[in-house]
Formats: structure tokens, C-alpha cells, sequence
């Protein structure tokens, strides 16, 4: 099927989708704007979303998503849009309260409208909202933990009295391995220091030969679903550890349906607040080089 055509009865050739095209494969024609090369679209919707009587045609995209821009007017102010920004924070207490799956499948929007490099679309997602499956990804997650922290003892105290280098990413979790054998421990007594008993883990998963930025990829859609997570009245948390886990055992991917060849460059836990924070975040002033 072709990616683009144009619809010659429609177009009146004003020209405004030609410039646009990133991919430079439409032309001014007799009648109507002509595609040069319809396999070399990337489907990114910009000639469609320009045109003011809807000429271009893109049979593989549903024509319904393409609905009236609402204006610049609606949106939000800069200061608005600033504090909703500040407004999210990382929750770690969260109400015994099950998330609707409308909720989710909202959030799930919010990551699949997000940009991608080269337009490729390459993310897949992972729900996880089953108190039985929740519970079968924190035994996991943690066992692995606690597993690599005993590895990276061992490897650091071979160092200590030989001298022999430890793996990079050692180096850099080293830090952890305390709080990862703990989390063990504090597990068996019911306290989870992992996801903080939220009811609902999210995981955005991609294969890196099919992306030109997987990481960006993975985080700019991983930001608009954690927004999305906020008007929500929602809130979330960022969870490193999962990755760290999820991206050392083959099994624990095969377990998720998440390929081997895939990575998991992120995850969040999301669920009811059972928290009011009555401020917004401070951070440190921005770095910037003004030329």
C-alpha cells in the first residue's frame, strides 16, 4: 500500500505542504501537488495537517486522529504550563486503590503522540496492573538486585586486595548494594521499598537497531505520560532499579513478552497519591553558555 498520495480533485495547489516536507518528495504538478517518491514518506503528517481542503492522503494512518488543530489560544500560559511542570513530584505513598483502565490507556496516548526520531514510532509499553503480576515483577526485580549486590561486593573486594578493575557499571552501582540487600530483607516482611505498593508498573521497551535515539525516544514519551499521569489526578515515580533488573535477565524480558533484543531504557510506577504536596519544586539554577 502506498504511504501518501495526494487527492487530485481536492488540491488547489497553493503550495504550502511542499516546504514542509522534511523529505522533500512533493513537488508542484499540472493539477495538484505531485509525490515524487511515496515510499520515501515518513508519514510525520505535516502536508496534511498544512492543507486547508485536506488533499494529502495517508491510507496507513487512521484519517479520524486527524481532527481540527484547537488553537494557540487554548493553550496553556508559559507561567501555567511552568507550574504544572513543577507541580509533579516522585510519590512513594500511594492509596490501596486500583487505576481504571481508561486511565491508563490515556497514558498510554500521551507516549504514543510523543516525537520520535526519524518519525520511526519504535516504543512498545508494558502494563503491569494485576496485584499477582506486581508482586511477581518485585520477587524478580529484587532477587536480581540482591543477586548483582553480592556480585559487585565480591568484585570490589578482589579490587581491594589485587588491584583487578571492576566493570564500569559496577563502578556506578556500587552505591546501591546496601539499600539492594536491604530491600531483600525488608521484602519478606512486607515492606516494599520498590514500588511502594503503587497497583500499576509501566515500562516503555525498544529495539535500538530499528531507532536512530532510542534514550531520547524513550524519555520524551516517558515525560508526556507522566504529565498526562498528573492532570490525571494521578501520581508517579521513576524507577531505575526495574531497568537495571529487567535489562540483565533474558528471562524476566521473556516473562514480560519484552524481545531479547529490546532494551528498557525506563519505567514508572503510577497510582492513587496518598499524599498532598502543598509546594512546588526547587532545583538547582540552570547551567547555561549564552553565545
Amino acid at each position: 500500500m502506498e504511504l501518501i498520495r495526494i487527492n487530485e480533485e481536492k488540491c488547489t495547489s497553493c503550495g504550502l505542504c511542499i516546504p514542509l516536507c522534511v523529505r522533500g518528495i512533493l513537488e508542484e504538478g499540472e493539477r495538484a501537488a505531485r509525490v515524487t517518491n511515496p515510499d520515501g514518506c515518513t508519514l510525520c503528517g505535516h502536508c496534511k495537517a498544512i492543507c486547508p481542503v485536506d488533499a494529502p492522503e495517508l491510507p496507513t494512518l487512521n484519517a479520524s486522529e486527524f481532527v481540527e488543530a484547537p488553537g494557540r489560544e487554548r493553550y496553556p500560559t508559559p507561567d501555567v504550563l511552568l507550574s504544572f511542570f513543577r507541580s509533579r513530584r516522585s510519590i512513594r505513598q500511594f492509596k490501596n486503590r486500583p487505576v481504571e483502565r481508561e486511565k491508563l490507556e490515556t497514558i498510554i496516548q500521551a507516549g504514543r503522540f510523543a516525537p520520535t526520531g526519524g518519525n520511526r514510532q519504535g516504543l512498545h509499553y508494558v502494563v503491569v496492573n494485576t496485584p499477582s503480576k506486581i508482586s511477581e515483577v518485585k520477587r524478580m526485580t529484587v532477587d536480581l538486585l540482591a543477586r548483582q549486590a553480592k556480585e559487585i561486593d565480591a568484585a570490589l573486594d578482589l579490587q581491594a586486595r589485587t588491584g583487578q578493575s571492576v566493570p564500569v557499571e559496577y563502578e556506578v552501582r556500587k552505591v546501591y548494594t546496601k539499600r539492594w540487600k536491604e530491600m531483600k530483607t525488608e521484602m519478606q516482611e512486607g515492606i516494599d521499598k520498590l514500588f511502594y505498593h503503587a497497583p500499576v508498573l509501566v515500562a516503555l521497551h525498544i529495539n535500538p537497531s530499528e531507532s536512530t535515539s532510542p534514550m531520547v525516544d524513550a524519555g520524551l514519551a516517558g515525560m508526556q505520560m507522566v504529565l498526562m499521569v498528573e492532570s490525571l489526578d494521578l501520581g508517579t515515580c521513576f524507577c531505575g532499579f526495574f531497568v537495571f533488573a529487567v535489562n540483565m535477565s533474558p528471562e524476566f524480558k521473556k516473562m514480560l513478552a519484552i524481545p531479547e533484543e529490546h532494551i528498557v531504557p525506563l519505567s514508572f510506577m503510577v497510582g492513587y497519591p496518598d499524599v498532598n504536596f502543598k509546594r512546588l519544586v526547587s532545583r538547582n539554577p540552570a547551567r547555561v553558555t549564552w553565545y
